[in-house]
């Protein structure tokens, strides 16, 4: 089970700042379909800001499956660093 989402989640505000959103923009609206300027370009940006910050590699095969905070924190959670 995860567990729950608290407002000063830091995936949240990281995610937030990048997009340039406000910071109470909930955990379901921070997914690619969601956000206008999440684009490749900068999902390959964001990639290399959340394994920096975080100090996790993800592969090719998880990189596709990054569209979201859910998708990202579930991925973070799998990598222990959550």
């Amino acid at each position: 089970m995860n567990p729950p989402v608290s407002e000063s989640d830091p995936l949240r505000q990281l995610l937030a700042e990048f997009f340039n959103l406000p910071a109470a923009t909930p955990p379901e609206d921070l997914r690619q379909k969601a956000v206008a300027n999440w684009d490749s370009l900068a999902m390959v940006q964001l990639i290399a800001e959340l394994q920096s910050v975080y100090g996790v590699q993800f592969g090719l095969d998880e990189i596709e499956h990054l569209g979201s905070y859910a998708e990202i924190r579930a991925a973070l959670l799998r990598k222990g660093v959550l």
